[in-house]
């Protein structure tokens, strides 16, 4: 079984990008290199129909993953599964979402329940106990994987789960694309207009309210005399960007911050930074920014909460400090700021930890024995099969 090449579906509802959108990406390129067949599930003009040429796998474009109470769209999707079922009989539906959750379910389960599901828990959202959830989770799904073991912990302790069906794999990331580049960092610091002696924080984030930027800004300004080299690199776009804009020109920060939008070479940029930031407040759960930034042995500080805690031990790949508390963040900013060998320190480490835990090569290795193990649970239940 454990040589067992497999047929997978892999479903997303976003059209856009996003944590989930890089997950399947992700796992649908490692998972084609290990040489199992994968099919991206998603909408019509989704990112994910080019993520899955660059992954060298297949798509099939045709649902329409609509939340609420729409019942042609449903019943289009359930159609449209159940023919996908019965025309290429994969191995395992693997969804992300409530959306295409649902969706593949019900149609899996109108046929006689033929295939292994699978579902990802992305974030630290609740899931009610209630009683169609029980039957989404317990009876009509065979195995969950949840990016943090918190949430996993979580979840397993709920009757809507049943916590030996379940296991924890966080999300990799590309160390190799990630690896410290000295050229790199001199082109990148000189496109945002750093010089030597500037000391760059960096955040990489949609700018929206779980992800804590006005903890950071705060933080920054009450800094800004002792240290006025001092910079923030601010990567990433979404709804908050007038409020966060309007915060730093209160602040009168506008001189020391660089709100450089949304960029597709995160590689290239995290290089310019000398400490990542991430100061979540909501949501996060296995950030692929901190890793990223991790991977490039930039030290980090991180919030403490949802998974941020997993992938940084505080002291040792970086400072973890209090949620939605602004002393704490200025604090941990000093302590970095003042010690370029502690710096150093915190971020050979922080790659060290990202080679030995969070690679994409790890991820979908783990996530391949979670199939297996899937595929075994789904035979006990369906004996008959």
């Amino acid at each position: 079984m454990a040589d067992r090449y497999l047929k997978i579906l892999m479903t997303d509802p976003h059209l856009r990008g996003g944590g989930q959108v890089r997950y399947v990406a992700n796992l649908a390129h490692e998972l084609t290199l290990l040489g199992h067949c994968v099919i991206i599930g998603c909408k019509p003009g989704s990112v994910l129909v080019d993520r899955a040429h660059e992954a060298g796998c297949l798509y099939h474009d045709r649902f329409t993953f609509r939340g609420g109470l729409r019942p042609r769209a449903w019943l289009h999707d359930v159609a449209e599964i159940r023919r996908f079922i019965r025309a290429e009989q994969p191995d395992i539906l693997h969804v992300s979402g409530s959306q295409d959750h649902w969706t593949l379910a019900i149609a899996n389960r109108s046929i006689g329940r033929l295939v292994c599901l699978v579902r990802t828990r992305h974030n630290t959202y609740p899931v009610h106990d209630g009683l169609t959830n029980q039957i989404l989770n317990r009876r009509w799904t065979d195995y969950q994987i949840v990016v943090c073991n918190v949430v996993r912990e979580t979840l397993a302790r709920q009757r809507a789960f049943d916590g030996s069906r379940m296991c924890s794999i966080h999300n990799g990331v590309d160390a190799e694309a990630f690896r410290p580049d000295e050229e790199a960092r001199r082109r990148a610091r000189a496109e945002f207009g750093y010089g030597d002696a500037d000391l760059v924080c960096g955040i990489a984030a949609r700018l929206v309210e779980a992800k804590g930027h006005e903890f950071l800004f705060h933080a920054a300004a009450s800094l800004k005399t002792e240290f006025p080299s001092l910079r923030l690199l601010v990567l990433g776009q979404g709804d908050k960007e007038p409020v966060l804009r309007k915060l730093v020109k209160d602040c009168a920060m506008e001189p020391i911050v660089n709100f450089a939008g949304f960029r597709d070479d995160m590689a290239y940029c995290v290089q310019a930074i000398d400490i990542g930031v991430q100061p979540s407040v909501d949501c996060d759960t296995s950030s692929f920014s901190l890793k990223e930034m991790m991977a490039a042995e930039k030290p980090v500080i991180a919030s403490d909460y949802g998974g941020l805690k997993e992938i940084v031990a505080d002291g040792v790949e970086g400072l973890v400090v209090a949620t939605g508390e602004v002393e704490p963040l200025a604090q941990a900013l000093r302590t970095l700021l003042r010690d370029p060998n502690l710096r150093a320190t915190l971020g050979v480490a922080g790659r060290r930890r990202v080679l030995r835990d969070f690679t994409v090569q790890i991820f979908a290795a783990r996530t391949a024995e979670a199939y297996q193990r899937a595929i075994e649970i789904h035979h006990e239940r369906t004996p008959n099969q």
